[in-house]
């Protein structure tokens, strides 16, 4: 290398990351969170935006406001993005209907207390966006949309089927169309085939809670999230394949339905369920650290769903199961640290016999 010349490939970083870091994770969430946002402003579901913006305006100004009494940078530790994300997935699981205002003071009042005085975020072991909704929940139950299921429904074999025939489910108009293509396409390979409204209900239910409508985009964004890191679908896999068991064997027997034969597709496409997997129930801060904890965690959400969701439709059972969730990892977490604790007691112990044989030795 010649004087006064500094040659090129000593500037390359001395660091690389295995995975993306925190703040592309945020913004790729952003991103996605923002599809589904377009989607009800192309579908003209205008009170929807107005109840996610106000949620997402009282998440923010909760973060200023913290930042500013505590004099700390609004855009230290990504707080700013986290504070638009967090008001997004708050406000996408509030029912359209409700009152502007009281979801701005609610949100605001619990974000402050949620996100701040529990630790902030990644110390904070409980979602602050489900938190809000948990207690918009508590004084305004009746905004929130009923069960379209009965135990009579459910004893039939295809129960989706019969809500999309008596119209509880809206069919699109392109949906026979799709339907035929799949079946002649992909699912004659299998030798089965789907009958019309499942297109429908797979790219918008027409909930009144706008995180419940875009199935097909929330699984799309579950494949960008987890595509980079299959570490982070751990949790989220073994969450919906024991919800989907549970559903598929276990609630026949409960709703004298067709043995072995509950309806899976009702139970994922509705209610939420795999919006709760892909942005909610692996939350961050909020979940164990360890392969074990992870497995135990996932396990424990997955039959909280099934007890509190039930097999489809439910308007807040997915929130309270990631409180449950949330209440229970903190448990997990403290096996994990006594756990850890007796391990590192006994390296030490090892540690020091070692070191006094050597001792002797001399």
């Amino acid at each position: 290398m010649s004087e006064g010349r500094i040659d090129r490939k000593y500037l390359i970083r001395p660091f690389s990351y295995i995975n993306d870091s925190l703040g592309t994770n945020l913004l790729k969430i952003l991103v996605l969170l923002l599809i589904q946002i377009v989607l009800l402003f192309i579908s003209k579901s205008y009170l929807a935006l107005k109840v996610v913006c106000a949620a997402t305006l009282a998440s923010v100004l909760a973060e200023i406001l913290c930042s500013l009494f505590l004099k700390q940078s609004l855009f230290e530790n990504k707080k700013f993005l986290v504070s638009i994300v967090q008001g997004l997935l708050c406000g996408m699981l509030i029912p359209q209907t409700f009152p502007m205002v009281t979801v701005f003071i609610i949100v605001f009042f619990s974000m402050l207390i949620t996100r701040h005085f529990f630790g902030g975020f990644a110390f904070t072991w409980i979602n602050a966006s489900v938190i809000s909704v948990v207690i918009l929940w508590i004084i305004g139950v009746e905004y929130f949309p009923e069960y379209l299921v009965n135990m009579d429904l459910l004893a039939v074999r295809n129960p989706s089927q019969l809500l999309i025939e008596n119209g509880s489910i809206k069919v699109f108009p392109f949906d026979p169309n799709v339907t035929e293509f799949c079946n002649q396409v992909i699912f004659s390979h299998l030798k089965v085939s789907v009958p019309e409204g499942y297109v429908s209900l797979f790219w918008d239910s027409f909930s009144s809670i706008p995180a419940f409508r875009f199935n097909f985009i929330t699984l799309i964004s579950s494949i960008i999230l987890f595509s980079d890191n299959l570490w982070d679908l751990l949790i989220p896999a073994i969450f919906i394949i024991v919800y989907v068991l549970l559903i598929r064997y276990i609630s026949p027997f409960l709703y004298n339905g067709v043995t072995f034969k509950g309806d899976i597709l009702l139970a994922l496409l509705t209610g939420g369920t795999l919006f709760c997997a892909v942005f909610l129930i692996s939350w961050y801060g909020t979940v164990p650290l360890t392969v074990t904890g992870k497995i135990v965690y996932g396990v424990i959400a997955g039959i909280v769903m099934f007890l509190l969701a039930g097999c489809g439709t439910s308007p807040g059972g997915m929130i309270f199961t990631v409180v449950i969730a949330n209440i229970v990892s903190v448990i997990i977490q403290q096996y994990e640290n006594h756990y850890d604790r007796i391990r590192i007691k006994k390296q030490l112990e090892s540690f020091m016999n070692d070191d006094a044989k050597n001792d002797q030795e001399i």
